[in-house]
């Protein structure tokens, strides 16, 4: 998937891009638009440690013995505040790897409400904590991408948690040793708190992780305000970030299918939905699945 990046460079505010054209979204998911895709040699451990006993700070280090592996990411669906949208384009992000048959582990992370675990079969659950002694629960999703790219569904309000994770591991770095990347979807209501928490992101981890803004449609329709914020334009010529437009589901359709506990494709096949809803589901799938497209996000 072809995404064109918020460039480093001096744009005049009328230039500004107010959406993304995603051209090849399987390659997106598979991390090969943002990482070569190759098979990468991975040095079991440096020369000089190798008379020393193979121990280390954290649990990964058993998996050197893979010296081969493809490149995998770990796509961490954010955006902080609750009710954003999460877990609605966590489901989208799911459907669309099902649909193509692509294998991917899911990771719910929000344990409280578990709104992914409770519709789709085979979810990991993992959770992020302050505290230091349950601090692993959470490597298990860095482990998992050894084998394939992980998709984490994110509780609100763990921004800390997650940041300290990814930093006091230094997992940015040790990802880089074994082909495996970091793509966070931060999802935006449009408010300027959402807008500040996606900088806020950018300014922690800069271009070591890719960042992909995500303009929620169904909770905001304008989106001029942030496009001239100083603040966002700042960002745009300091960092390279993507811009994505996820489109509005209807609300009732939308309710429905919460309230059912189904997924979208089991959706069309069930008689609460009449005929012309049903064709709305289709509709927002086909926008969110199209390759080409003007407005939709993939």
């Amino acid at each position: 998937m072809s995404i064109e990046p918020q460039e480093k460079s001096t744009i005049e505010l009328e230039e500004f891009p107010t959406r993304t054209e995603i051209e090849d979204w399987q390659q997106e998911i598979d991390g090969n638009i943002l990482v070569e895709e190759k098979l990468v040699t991975v040095n079991t451990i440096d020369e000089k440690y190798e008379s020393l006993p193979k121990t280390s700070e954290n649990s990964f280090l058993g998996f050197k013995n893979n010296k081969y592996k493809r490149p995998t990411t770990i796509h961490i669906i954010d955006g902080e505040k609750g009710g954003c949208g999460k877990s609605f384009i966590c489901r989208a992000f799911i459907e669309y790897c099902q649909a193509n048959a692509h294998d991917m582990v899911i990771v719910d992370a929000d344990i409280s409400n578990r709104d992914i675990d409770k519709i789709y079969p085979n979810v990991e659950m993992a959770f992020f904590s302050d505290d230091e002694k349950q601090a692993y629960e959470a490597d298990k999703i860095f482990e998992f991408a050894f084998t394939k790219s992980v998709l984490v569904n994110l509780p609100a309000q763990v921004y800390g948690n997650v940041t300290n994770w990814i930093q006091r591991n230094d997992l940015v770095s040790l990802g880089e040793e074994y082909s495996i990347n970091f793509t966070k979807w931060f999802v935006s209501t449009g408010g300027v708190d959402s807008v500040n928490f996606f900088l806020k992101s950018l300014d922690d981890f800069g271009d070591d992780i890719t960042h992909v803004f995500v303009k929620n449609y169904g909770l905001c329709d304008d989106w001029e305000y942030v496009e001239t914020m100083p603040e966002f334009l700042d960002a745009v010529q300091k960092y390279n970030f993507y811009v994505v437009d996820f489109p509005k589901f209807p609300f009732w359709e939308r309710n429905t299918i919460d309230r059912l506990s189904v997924t979208f494709t089991d959706a069309i096949l069930r008689p609460e939905l009449k005929i012309v809803s049903k064709q709305r589901v289709k509709n927002f799938l086909k926008f969110a699945y199209s390759v080409s497209y003007a407005s939709e996000v993939q």
